[in-house]
């Protein structure tokens, strides 16, 4: 990108003529050595020239700051301390007057930090936005629904302790997981199911070893015991798995019916749900294989993603974010150039609630991540701070104009 390009992507930026491509590539280019320093030139100028958008200095001041906020990251973010003061303007001097080179607001609340990346003007919250505690809901926790080879079912939680016979197999559930054990030759093949509850998770150890956490509204189908001459499960919604290596067994993983995924000993997340856009596949550590429809398949090197689309389309990404893919499983929900259904669609599998829309949506990006324990009152007091409001009635969440 020439500067001059780079020139032109700024001056959009601040006059909100911005498509969201051209966002991602400013926020790309900002990256590169020397680009930040034209950045400051430009906004400087900004305000130096109060006629600009023919508005009085203050005004200039004010519109410049709101445009500010999603840039130079790695001067303001750092992990962040529950109730502690978040930094919100980092001045610097130049020439001997004091500007302001960028502002961010953040959210620090029980561990949470969140950008709002696509400003718009604030409105007022009226008596029906807020989100009043007896409305709140707990987050998602650790359960699921167990259906073993006969049809009947367990229910699982965090607290379970027992133990369950399958012919030569003993499954174990404590601590909010479940664990396969052979104990002997199996006789025929027997299928269990695992799946996940909208607002629920859980952890679970095949008979071979490979572990494998899911997600909220997730399932995974295996069998009690792998003696094939491979080992497959059928899973849908978003799992995370820690194949355990048998170079002689490859692991292999049906997707929806539509993918499959082929591996000897490697850690990999897969995101499966049938309301996101795509299939992603992405690699941690090892090596894996994507194929589609019998095709030849895409092989993944760590860092790397595999998407599927809905129309059939398989895309490569190189150098992903593997940490915010996986952020789920560590307790984060973490959103990078995230819109707003997005974000919405991941809070209404976590805390079980039903999202509607009524009016025009802002077009808002989120980057930052927030607790997974934190409760639905909670996460929405913090979306709120960034344009958006919410009217809350039992389980069901209308999202309205900001």
């Amino acid at each position: 990108m020439t500067q001059d390009d780079l020139r032109e992507l700024i001056e959009k930026y601040l006059t909100e003529d911005l498509s969201q491509q051209e966002f991602q590539l400013l926020w790309s280019a900002l990256e590169e050595p020397g680009n930040k320093e034209i950045w400051m030139e430009m906004v400087q100028s900004v305000w130096e020239n109060p006629m600009y958008h023919g508005l009085s200095d203050d005004h200039i001041k004010e519109k410049a700051l709101d445009r500010l906020r999603p840039l130079l990251t790695e001067e303001v973010i750092s992990p962040m301390i529950p109730n502690s003061k978040p930094p919100v303007v980092r001045w610097l001097a130049r020439g001997g007057a004091w500007w302001a080179a960028a502002v961010f607001v953040v959210m620090c609340c029980a561990g949470a930090y969140l950008l709002f990346l696509r400003p718009a003007r604030r409105q007022p919250l009226d008596n029906t936005g807020g989100i009043a505690a007896k409305n709140d809901i707990a987050p998602g926790s650790n359960k699921a629904l167990l259906t073993l080879s006969d049809g009947s079912t367990v229910a699982l939680d965090s607290t379970g302790n027992q133990l369950i016979r399958q012919g030569a197999t003993t499954i174990r559930q404590y601590n909010g997981q479940l664990q396969y054990k052979a104990q002997g030759a199996a006789s025929g093949i027997a299928y269990n199911t695992l799946t996940t509850p909208r607002g629920g998770q859980f952890k679970i150890v095949l008979p071979d070893g490979t572990k494998v956490w899911l997600n909220a509204a997730s399932s995974i189908r295996y069998p009690i015991a792998f003696t094939q001459n491979e080992r497959r499960v059928k899973i849908s919604g978003e799992v995370y798995f820690e194949v355990a290596g048998n170079a002689t067994k490859p692991f292999m993983v049906d997707v929806n019916g539509s993918t499959e995924v082929q591996v000897l000993g490697t850690h990999f997340n897969i995101n499966a749900y049938k309301d996101e856009a795509a299939i992603n596949t992405t690699l941690l550590e090892g090596k894996v294989s994507v194929n589609v429809n019998q095709q030849p398949g895409v092989i993944l090197k760590p860092g790397q993603q595999a998407s599927l689309s809905t129309n059939g389309t398989l895309q490569l990404f190189k150098d992903v974010d593997t940490a915010q893919v996986v952020a789920w499983k560590e307790g984060w929900f973490q959103f990078h150039l995230a819109n707003l259904p997005a974000v919405m669609r991941q809070v209404e599998r976590w805390y079980d609630v039903e999202i509607n829309y009524k009016g025009d949506i802002t077009d808002v990006v989120f980057e930052g991540r927030i607790q997974r324990e934190l409760t639905l009152a909670q996460m929405l007091k913090i979306l709120e701070k960034y344009h958006v409001r919410f009217h809350v009635e039992g389980k069901t969440i209308t999202v309205l104009p900001g």
